[in-house]
């Protein structure tokens, strides 16, 4: 697969190769993937033996091995076709086919829905093919296929992607699409903010034009300040807080319950000599784990130019610290591993912040200070104490899986949505 779009005034351009072993039968046996975006490359290479699935992950010069129970009745993302083609096409049946995700490490359910017959307009010709619904992560596409099951055209309405089947002369043919990222998932607000890093207060309503998405559950932002009102309304409630710093415990944090989040992953390593020798200069003799992270947060602001990667989706914390530069996701990463790497657990979070009057895609983080607490901070904007502005959507650890959920939640939750700001207070308002 070749893909390229524009971001800001920068492209990404993703080359994906992937190989797959499977019977005759339909048994999955392994794979190999090479994701290469805009020079950042990735493999990941599996073996199935015994119901388990033997991998291991190439990143940045990091090998990362990993090992998973490998379902019966689960196949590989790609096998789809090859399991369709082989199924009778009923009109009005549905199935389900449960797949490993290789580019985001997980398993999950495909739903496919056969529609009917249906006549589609494809390089100047009528085709008449089945149409054919499938839904994954809450997303749906739709597809035209033959009546052999070979896919001629899939589109993807949440994501404005149309694929054709074609020759291979007239794929690799340049075209262009005037694509404006940042435009198309932009939200718009009823009135502008000024200054958002000195908003005390914020209270809003967030209308989903299209009705709350499947996904948009209590339960999928529990750890969030948004609240479901109805079926097409969620309201938010944001206010400033400022921690006291007496009661951060000591570093390193030692809690049991939260050694998961002080791990290190493929985007934040934490445990390499370059990135623990810097934390230890940053925070130098420091053990309050408070003031331990806002000294590396307000390090990873100034050390780094500001919205100078946007060729790449997520530049690992190792590549950060070597370009010194990069976008919220860069500071955010290289921030996270700073401070694992002295013993302070982290989150990756995931939101939507004011720019005039709409709301952007953004990422920060929150640091664990001890005795349940967790502390917002973004380095993006070198902020401690984090204002009121930042709506949180999602979070998670930066493995793939966790990832693709920030992006995924992002896209499938603020599709065709409003903000409706009822109150707005500033630091300084009397």
């Amino acid at each position: 697969m070749l893909f390229e779009i524009n971001r800001a005034e920068s492209k990404i351009k993703i080359e994906t190769r992937s190989e797959m072993f499977y019977t005759e039968k339909l048994i999955p046996l392994g794979f190999k993937s090479v994701e290469n975006m805009s020079g950042q490359e990735k493999i990941i290479e599996g073996n199935i033996l015994n119901n388990k699935l033997f991998f291991l992950v190439k990143l940045a010069g990091a090998v990362e091995k990993k090992e998973l129970s490998f379902p019966p009745d689960a196949v590989l993302d790609d096998m789809v076709d090859d399991i369709l083609r082989r199924s009778p096409i009923v009109p009005k049946s549905s199935s389900v086919i449960k797949i490993f995700d290789k580019s985001n490490l997980n398993f999950t359910d495909v739903k496919v829905n056969v529609l009917g017959p249906v006549k589609e307009k494809i390089a100047g010709k009528e085709i008449a093919g089945i149409s054919v619904e499938t839904e994954m992560y809450g997303i749906k596409s739709f597809h035209v296929i033959d009546k052999n099951g070979l896919t001629l055209k899939s589109s993807f309405p949440q994501m404005k992607i149309i694929q054709v089947k074609t020759s291979e002369e007239d794929a690799k043919k340049a075209f262009s699409a005037n694509v404006d990222i940042l435009a198309d998932f932009a939200i718009k607000a009823n009135q502008s903010i000024s200054n958002p890093k000195a908003v005390k207060e914020m209270n809003c309503s967030i209308i989903f034009n299209e009705g709350l998405p499947a996904a948009f559950t209590k339960e999928s932002i529990k750890n969030t300040s948004i609240r479901i009102l109805r079926d097409n309304m969620a309201i938010c409630t944001l206010r400033r807080e400022v921690f006291d710093q007496t009661k951060a415990v000591q570093l390193p944090v030692k809690e049991k319950e939260v050694e998961k989040y002080l791990k290190a992953t493929a985007y934040e390593q934490a445990e390499d000599p370059i990135i623990k020798k810097t934390a230890a200069e940053i925070i130098g003799g420091e053990k309050n784990s408070f003031k331990a992270a806002a000294l590396i947060v307000h390090w990873v602001n100034k050390s780094l130019k500001k919205n100078a990667n946007y060729n790449v989706a997520f530049d690992t914390a190792k590549e950060t610290i070597v370009k010194k530069e990069g976008d919220c996701t860069e500071h955010s990463v290289l921030a996270s591993a700073l401070c694992k790497a002295v013993g302070i657990p982290t989150k990756i979070c995931g939101g939507i912040v004011p720019i005039n009057d709409v709301f952007l895609y953004h990422m920060w983080l929150e640091v664990y200070v001890g005795n349940g607490k967790w502390v917002p901070m973004d380095p993006t904007w070198d902020e401690e104490i984090l204002d009121a502005s930042h709506i949180k959507i999602s979070e998670g650890i930066l493995d793939d899986e966790g990832k693709f959920k920030l992006m995924l939640d992002i896209l499938s939750y603020l599709r065709k949505v409003e903000v409706q700001i009822f109150k707005l207070e500033y630091i300084n308002d009397k």
